[in-house]
C-alpha cells in the first residue's frame, strides 16, 4: 500500500474514535511532560561545577579528624603554601574563605548581599574565571581592592565603568570603602563555588582573626595563616595535566602525618570539584554553598519513569481493547488479501502517529509546569534556556517514538497470535484470556499511586512531626532577630521596658539553627582524653529566654556569680562529670545543667554540648514576648531597634519560620511528590474511565439480556465495577509492602521521626479505591440505565 495512503487510513482510523484518541493523547501528553521536567531538573543538577575550564583537574582537600571523629572541608592555611613548594604536580594553590552577611550601599541605601569571597588571584587561573575590565595587578597584597561580577557591576554601577570607582561595603557594625579593581565573567548558577564579590584572602583572615572564639586578645593574623592547627579555609589545587591523583594524594597524607599533633589530627585527602554538589552531606564545611540530593534526583527520574510507564500502560490497554472491537475487521482484511505484515505496520504507524502528536503539547505543556515544579523544587529553570534544549528534545522525541511504536507492536502481535477463523467465528471474545495482560497493567498503575500516595502522607507526616515535636525549649513566643551593628545591650535595656517583652538573650546562633560549631576538649575526669561536643556562646538569661528547663544549677545573670558554662544532660557523661556543678572544664566550671535540646534539626541527634558565657560573640537576638499582643510588639521592638543605632535592618523570624526554612527540601519533597502522585491519579483516572468505556461497549449486549430477566442497575453497576474493586485489592496487598520498605528507608534520614502508622496505607488503599470506582462509575451507570432494546440491538 502506499505510504500516503497508510497515513491517511492512520488518521482516519485515530478520529474515528475521538473520546478514546482524546483520552490517550492526554495521558501521553501528561506523562511525556513529566518527563521533560524532570530531564531538564536532572540535567541541570548533573551539570553542577561542570561549567568550569578546569574543572577536571580541579580538588578540593579534605582532612578527616579522628579526635572528633569527623570530615572537614575546612583546612590549614599553611598547606597549600607548603604543598605548592614541595609538590611539583601543583599547578596553581587556591584558598577560599567566605564572609556572609554582608551589605553594599547603592544610592546610600544598604543591601543584603549573601556572600563575599576572599580567595587570590591563582582562583581565576585554576577555575578559568574571565576578567572582562581592569585588571588583578597588586589584588593579592591590597586590602582595600574588591573585584565584582558582570550582573553586580550592573546591579551597582548600571551603564557606568565601574573600574576605579569605591564601592562601601558594611559587616558587623564595620564600613569598608573598596576600590572597584576588575569585573569578572558571573560565574554560573550551577556551582557550588558562588562569588558576587571577591576581596583578597588577607581580608578574610582579619575577618576571621577578630571573630575567632575561645582565643587571647593578643591573636596575630599571621599565626592563622602559619598554624597547621586553625582549619579556617577551602584549600583548592589545580593538578598538573597527567597527575596521578592517587600517588599524589598518598604524598599529601604523608604531609598531614608530618603536621599533626597529639590534639590536631591530620588525614588529607581530595575530592573531585564535580562531587562537590552530592557527596557532602557528611562533610562539615564552615564555608558551604548549597549542595545537592541525589538519592532525590534519583528517586525523581524514577518517578517520571514510572508516570510515563503509566501513560504507556493507559495507551497499550485502550489500544488493545479497542483493536479487540477491530479485529473481525482486520481479519476480513486478511481473509481478503492484505498480509499480516502490512496489518502490524498499520497499527505501529497509528501508534506512533498518536505519540508523535503528543510530543509538541508536552513540551508546551512542560514549559507551563517548570516554574511551578522549579518552585516546588526550590530551582529556577526554563526549558527553553537550559543548555541541552535540543538533546533533551531528542530524547523525547525518541521515547515518544520508541513509546508508540512499542506499543503498536504489542497489539499487533497480539492480533497476529490469533487464528483468523476464531476472529471470524467470534469465538475469541467469549474467552477472558485477552484481559490478563490488561489486568496486570491496570493494578500496576493502581500500584504507583498508591505508593506516591502513601509516600505523600509519610513525608507530610515527618513535615508535621518536625513542627510539632518538643524541641526542649519553648518556641511559642520565641522570636530570633539579626544583630548585625546594633548594640545589644542598649537594645536589650530599651526593649525590656515593653511589658509584652518577657526577656532578652543574645547567642552566637539561636537554636534551631543550620550553623555548628564543634570543640575538641579534654575530659574532666581523665585530661588526656580529648571528646567532641557542640559549641554555644550566649548572652545572659540565656535558657530563660529559651524557654529551657534548668536541672542544676542556675542561668548566666549579670550579678557575675555564675560566670563559667552550662551543659546539656548528654554532656555530663561525655565530660566525665561527677559532681556536675563546680567542675572545671575547658572553658570554665559547670555553673548549670539544662535538658537535652535539639540545636540542630531533627535529621541530627543531639550531641553533648558545652554553653559558654561570651555577649561579644552574639550573632542573633533571642526575644520572648507575650503573643497575645503580637504585632503590637513587633512594632514597639522595631521601634526600639530603629532608635538604638546601628544600620542594620529589622528582619524578624518566628521559630515556625526558621524550622520551615530548615526542613525546606523535605517541604519541596513532600509537595513535589504530591504533585506527581496527582498527574499519576489523573493518568491512570483517565485510563480507567476510558478502559470501563471499552469494557462496557463489549459487554453491551449481555446488558441488555440481564435487564430484560429483570437485573436492577444496582445489580448491573456492581457487575461492571467488580473488576476494579477487586484491581485495587490486588494493588493494595502489593503496594503496602514496597511502599513500607521505601518510606523505612526515607526515614532513616531522620535521627527523630514520625512512627509509620498502618493509616497512612489505609487511607492512600481507600483514597485508590474511591478514585476508581468515582471515575468508572459513570460509564457503569450509563451502561446500566441504558434502555435494553437499544442493547440488544447493538450488534
Amino acid at each position: 500500500m502506499n505510504p500516503i495512503n497508510q497515513v491517511r487510513i492512520a488518521f482516519r482510523r485515530i478520529f474515528a474514535d475521538k473520546l478514546n484518541f482524546f483520552i490517550s493523547l492526554t495521558g501521553l501528553v501528561l506523562g511525556l511532560a513529566i518527563v521533560a521536567v524532570i530531564t531538564v531538573y536532572v540535567f541541570n543538577e548533573f551539570s553542577y561545577n561542570q561549567s568550569f575550564a578546569n574543572t577536571d583537574r580541579i580538588y578540593r582537600v579534605l582532612n578527616f579528624n579522628e579526635n572528633d571523629d569527623n570530615t572537614w572541608a575546612n583546612t590549614p592555611f599553611v598547606l597549600s603554601e607548603v604543598a605548592k613548594e614541595q609538590f611539583a604536580e601543583i599547578e596553581e594553590a587556591v584558598h577560599q574563605y567566605v564572609i556572609r552577611d554582608v551589605e553594599v550601599e547603592k544610592n546610600t541605601e544598604y543591601i543584603e548581599e549573601p556572600l563575599l569571597l576572599c580567595t587570590e588571584s591563582s582562583f581565576f587561573r585554576a577555575f578559568g574565571v574571565e576578567v572582562l575590565q581592569g585588571s588583578l595587578n597588586d589584588f593579592d597584597h591590597d586590602q582595600t581592592k574588591i573585584l565584582i561580577s558582570k550582573s553586580s557591576a550592573t546591579k551597582y554601577f548600571g551603564s557606568e565603568n565601574p573600574v576605579g570607582k569605591i564601592l562601601q561595603l558594611k559587616h558587623q557594625g564595620k564600613e569598608f570603602d573598596l576600590e572597584v579593581a576588575a569585573i569578572f565573567k558571573d560565574i554560573p548558577r550551577s556551582s557550588t563555588v558562588k562569588a558576587p564579590f571577591i576581596v583578597n584572602i588577607d581580608f578574610g583572615a582579619a575577618d576571621l582573626t577578630e571573630n575567632m572564639i575561645g582565643v587571647g586578645d593578643d591573636l596575630r593574623e599571621f599565626e592563622i595563616k602559619e598554624d597547621w592547627v586553625g582549619v579556617y579555609f577551602s584549600n583548592y589545587f589545580l593538578l598538573k595535566e597527567g597527575t596521578s591523583v592517587e600517588q599524589f594524594q598518598t604524598k599529601l597524607e604523608q604531609l598531614g602525618k608530618l603536621n599533626e599533633t597529639d590534639n590536631n589530627a591530620l588525614e588529607f585527602s581530595l575530592q573531585a570539584f564535580p562531587d562537590i554538589y552530592f557527596h557532602s552531606q557528611k562533610i562539615i564545611d564552615n564555608n558551604s554553598s548549597d549542595l545537592g540530593n541525589l538519592q532525590m534526583v534519583f528517586l525523581l527520574m524514577f518517578v517520571a519513569v514510572l508516570i510515563l510507564f503509566i501513560a504507556c500502560i493507559n495507551y497499550l490497554n485502550l489500544s488493545l481493547a479497542k483493536t479487540i472491537q477491530q479485529w473481525r475487521n482486520f481479519a476480513v482484511r486478511s481473509v481478503c488479501g492484505a498480509s499480516r505484515k502490512s496489518l502490524i505496520g498499520q497499527l505501529v504507524l497509528e501508534s506512533a502517529l498518536i505519540s508523535t502528536i503528543a510530543l509538541p503539547f508536552a513540551l508546551i505543556v512542560a514549559q507551563l509546569l517548570l516554574p511551578f515544579i522549579g518552585q516546588l523544587l526550590g530551582k529556577s529553570y526554563t526549558l527553553s534556556l537550559v543548555n541541552h534544549f535540543a538533546f533533551i528534545v531528542a530524547i523525547l522525541f525518541a521515547i515518544a517514538l520508541t513509546t508508540g511504536a512499542i506499543s503498536g507492536l504489542f497489539v499487533a502481535l497480539r492480533f497476529s497470535a490469533i487464528n483468523i477463523l476464531q476472529i471470524l467465528k467470534g469465538s475469541i471474545a467469549k474467552g477472558r484470556a485477552q484481559f490478563s495482560f490488561r489486568q496486570g497493567m491496570v493494578v500496576f498503575q493502581l500500584t504507583v499511586f498508591i505508593i506516591l500516595i502513601s509516600m505523600m502522607f509519610l513525608v507530610q507526616k515527618q513535615v508535621q512531626y518536625s513542627f510539632s515535636k518538643d524541641l526542649g525549649f519553648v518556641k511559642e513566643g520565641l522570636i530570633r532577630i539579626p544583630l548585625g551593628d546594633h548594640d545589644l545591650k542598649l537594645f536589650k535595656q530599651e526593649a525590656l521596658k515593653n511589658p509584652n517583652v518577657e526577656s532578652i538573650s543574645g547567642t552566637l546562633w539561636m537554636p534551631p539553627s543550620d550553623n555548628r560549631m564543634y570543640i575538641s576538649i579534654p575530659r574532666v575526669d581523665d585530661r588526656t582524653e580529648q571528646v567532641k561536643v557542640s559549641g554555644l556562646f550566649v548572652d545572659y538569661h540565656f535558657a530563660e529566654t529559651m524557654g529551657m528547663r534548668i536541672l542544676m544549677g542556675s542561668d548566666f545573670d549579670e550579678q557575675g556569680t555564675n560566670t563559667g558554662v552550662l551543659v546539656n544532660e548528654s554532656a555530663i557523661k561525655t565530660l566525665g562529670l561527677t559532681d556536675v556543678l563546680g567542675e572545671q572544664t575547658a572553658f570554665g566550671p559547670v555553673v548549670g545543667v539544662v535538658s537535652d535540646f535539639n540545636m540542630f534539626s531533627l535529621h541530627d541527634a543531639i550531641t553533648p554540648m558545652v554553653i559558654g558565657l561570651n555577649p561579644g560573640m552574639s550573632k542573633d537576638v533571642a526575644i520572648r514576648i507575650n503573643t497575645a499582643n503580637f504585632q503590637k510588639t513587633i512594632q514597639a521592638l522595631k521601634t526600639v531597634w530603629e532608635n538604638s543605632g546601628g544600620s542594620t535592618p529589622f528582619n524578624f523570624e518566628i521559630t515556625d519560620d526558621i524550622l520551615r526554612r530548615m526542613y525546606e527540601e523535605d517541604i519541596h519533597f513532600s509537595k513535589t511528590i504530591g504533585l506527581l502522585a496527582a498527574i499519576a491519579i489523573l493518568i491512570s483516572s483517565l485510563g480507567l474511565f476510558g478502559l470501563s468505556l471499552l469494557m462496557s461497549r463489549q459487554r453491551t449486549k449481555e446488558i441488555g439480556i440481564r435487564k430484560v430477566n429483570g437485573a436492577k442497575i444496582s445489580e448491573v453497576m456492581a457487575m461492571l465495577n467488580k473488576d476494579f474493586v477487586k484491581w485495587v485489592a490486588s494493588a493494595f496487598v502489593i503496594a503496602t509492602p514496597i511502599a513500607w520498605f521505601a518510606m523505612n528507608k526515607w526515614l532513616e534520614n531522620f535521627a527523630y521521626k514520625t512512627n509509620l502508622s498502618w493509616w497512612i496505607f489505609a487511607l492512600a488503599g481507600i483514597l485508590a479505591l474511591g478514585i476508581a470506582l468515582l471515575t468508572v462509575s459513570w460509564q457503569s451507570w450509563r451502561a446500566a440505565t441504558r434502555n435494553p432494546v437499544d442493547a440488544l440491538r447493538y450488534e
